[in-house]
């Protein structure tokens, strides 16, 4: 599936959504609309785990994204405390126990990210160091771009955690909220992403200055 019929779906997941929070449909069939807005999503980390297999720089760039959803990336997609925060307030009213959960989980999510954000930058630092090193001769240049090579493979560890962190996170709140908070709740994600896309494409359209 190409990310582009991806978006269509989502768009199409969205119209459902919003459709059925105006008819003020059941929660029996929120719950089946929301089911399906999440395999939908989760179909996605299945395509991108087997793309990072492929080739991991690729993905990690988001370059068949947008440019300013290429923006607001954190290890190849959105990060999962920043979703909690867009989720929050489309949420309420939520009761005492959502609220301590939905605080665990932001907090959870915070750590993970953070070392997983620490991870990266000190694989990048030794693939620095090995790769601004002076060497003499093909057999040790042959040892150093081995070594690099072999440090450059956790990239792919690294998307998949910060993948498995993503895919947690929207499970997790599935559990945690009424059909209807998760109904309201991934609408106003696929709001959020849709107007990231609009917002590139305004950029890219807008009129600049002749050099």
């Amino acid at each position: 599936m190409e990310y582009g019929h991806w978006v269509d779906e989502q768009n199409r997941h969205n119209s459902e959504l919003r459709n059925a929070l105006l008819a003020n449909v059941s929660d029996i069939e929120l719950k089946i609309l929301v089911e399906g807005w999440l395999s939908h999503y989760y179909s996605l980390f299945k395509i991108r785990a087997d793309a990072a297999k492929a080739d991991v720089f690729y993905l990690i760039s988001g370059m068949w994204r947008t440019s300013v959803e290429r923006f607001f990336h954190w290890i190849g997609g959105f990060q999962p405390s920043e979703l909690l925060n867009i989720l929050m307030p489309q949420l309420e009213p939520l009761t005492n126990q959502q609220i301590e959960e939905i605080g665990e989980l932001q907090f959870s999510s915070r750590q993970v990210e953070d070392a997983l954000t620490r991870g990266m930058d000190k694989l990048q630092q030794t693939v620095m160091q090995i790769m601004r090193t002076e060497v003499v001769g093909m057999e040790m240049y042959g040892f150093q771009m081995a070594s690099a090579l072999e440090k450059l493979e956790a990239i792919e560890g690294f998307v998949n955690q910060a993948d498995h962190l993503r895919e947690q996170t929207l499970q997790l709140m599935h559990r945690i909220l009424t059909p209807r908070q998760a109904a309201r709740g991934l609408l106003a994600l696929g709001d959020y992403f849709h107007r990231l896309r609009a917002l590139s494409s305004l950029w890219t359209a807008r009129p600049r200055d002749p050099c």
